[in-house]
């Protein structure tokens, strides 16, 4: 074997334990799915296709996969509250793409959150709505609320007269308010989405909002943000009718195949989210209470809520730093975080920084005391940060306290 191969896999099969034990991993996207669902992984299952509906497939010997296909539709459901599931595709990138093609035509108009308040690639316009024609104009957004701006999101449903509504973001610091957006987009007969990826275990734990029991039609989640498990993705839905829709259209025109020895380790995830979701939900929640307090009290501007917060809340970057460099210097310290728009002020840059991980590795909101010290001795500015220059002592104060 190559040795620089050799060292390459030793790297790789270790590297879960370099996130938990060596890395403060403050990045919201990110989570670490348990040695159970880990293990899960069923190789077996993806070793031949596996085309066509449940227990209707195009190849023999393919039972067991469709088991677990109707065993993870059944518990998705029980989780979040819907009527429909669909567990096979591999993103939310996918997923909402699956959605476009199933509930719109090319030129239909989408209203969708926009890059600049935290919409993600696959719901805004020059993303992937275009690669299914999709028409976007971007909802309008509260940055002194940090959410939605409800009134005028409606105003322009009764407006713009859509054919898809795209709710959710990458960005969310704070519930939104879409009761009334919902209603108008019913009254237009428009179909709404949620994508949800990043708050789902929320969602599911209940300390944000289930926009399936406030009348969203279509909820698309990943599943390894606030939900700890393998990359994956699933759509969900109230009228069973759609979700028979989306079915059709992924067995006739989307999937070949799919990798269902990833099965498994979600059946797992879902089944453990049933009984521990509360708590897990409710730790993160507090750990960025705590963690966003923390850091106020030491100097370091914060963009966050005074209460109903999520996993998430950002730090405003100076103007005169750059952001991709700012991060690598956190990340040669040890600790990992990611960038954002600053939605509280146009063409800035933020750290965004999430505490689903640390949850995840059982740290509580005590630990964010030292969290937001490990940061403090990183970053400095009281309106945007910049780097430390001498913080030397970092990664040994992260090992010591990833080893509590």
């Amino acid at each position: 074997m190559n040795p620089d191969h050799a060292s390459l896999f030793a790297a790789a099969r270790d590297h879960a334990d370099t996130l938990a034990r060596h890395r403060l991993v403050l990045y919201a996207g990110a989570n670490l799915p348990s040695p159970e669902v880990s293990a899960a992984t069923a190789p077996g299952l993806g070793a031949m296709p596996a085309m066509g509906p449940s227990f209707d497939k195009e190849q023999p010997g393919t039972e067991m996969v469709s088991r677990f296909e109707v065993a993870v539709r059944e518990e998705a459901c029980a989780l979040f509250g819907a009527a429909w599931a669909e567990p096979r595709l591999p993103s939310a990138t996918l997923c909402n793409l699956a959605v476009f093609h199933a509930f719109a035509r090319p030129g239909d108009l989408m209203l969708a959150p926009g890059a600049a308040h935290g919409g993600h690639l696959s719901q805004r316009r020059g993303g992937t709505p275009e690669l299914a024609g999709l028409a976007c104009a971007e909802l309008p957004f509260d940055a002194t609320g940090l959410c939605l701006d409800t009134a005028g999101a409606a105003r322009m449903v009764e407006q713009r007269r859509p054919r898809l509504v795209m709710l959710g973001r990458s960005v969310m610091v704070r519930p939104d308010d879409i009761a009334e957006v919902v209603a108008a987009a019913r009254a237009v007969g428009a179909t709404t989405v949620f994508d949800a990826s990043h708050v789902a275990g929320l969602i599911a734990g209940g300390t944000y909002p289930n926009p399936l029991s406030q009348g969203v039609d279509v909820l698309v989640t990943s599943t390894y943000k606030t939900l700890p498990g393998m990359p994956h993705g699933l759509v969900l839905g109230r009228d069973p009718a759609q979700g028979e829709a989306l079915a059709r259209l992924l067995d006739a025109r989307f999937l070949a195949n799919y990798n269902a020895a990833l099965l498994p380790p979600l059946l797992r995830l879902l089944v453990a989210m049933r009984t521990g979701a509360a708590a897990y939900a409710a730790r993160i929640v507090a750990n960025t209470a705590a963690l966003a307090s923390a850091c106020r009290q030491r100097g370091l501007p914060v963009i966050a809520p005074e209460a109903g917060h999520t996993h998430q809340f950002l730090i405003p970057i100076d103007p005169d730093v750059e952001p991709r460099a700012l991060i690598a210097t956190l990340a040669a310290s040890g600790v990992i975080v990611g960038l954002c728009p600053d939605i509280t002020r146009p063409g800035r840059t933020a750290l965004r920084v999430g505490t689903q991980f640390l949850a995840t590795l059982g740290l509580g909101a005590l630990a964010m005391e030292e969290v937001a010290g490990l940061l403090a001795a990183l970053l400095t500015g009281p309106e945007g940060v910049s780097p430390r220059t001498v913080a030397g002592d970092v990664p040994a104060r992260i090992a010591a306290l990833l080893a509590r």
